[in-house]
């Protein structure tokens, strides 16, 4: 009898190549022109599109926020959104 294989969700998206281990992951939502948006991404690439963002022109993008895991608000744990509050 084979047993089955149980799937844990431990929050994350893959292993980093560099460390081998696990990478957090949080949710950003935004909402812009085209409508709202919704990802789940590692801290890296939250910052790259919490750049983006920042450099765009005032009004492009709001209703930034950034949610760990447990569905707490961290936007400002991150530089790049540290000039909104």
């Amino acid at each position: 009898m084979r047993a089955s294989i149980r799937t844990i969700n431990h929050g994350t998206v893959k292993r980093d190549i560099r460390t081998g281990r696990f990478v957090p992951t949080f949710t950003i939502a935004y909402t812009c022109a085209t409508g709202r948006h919704v990802r789940t991404l590692p801290a890296s690439g939250i910052n790259t599109i919490g750049k983006g963002l920042m450099a765009c022109a005032d009004g492009v993008a709001w209703d930034v926020e950034v949610l760990d895991r447990e569905g707490n608000d961290v936007t400002f744990d991150f530089a790049c959104f540290a000039g909104m509050a």
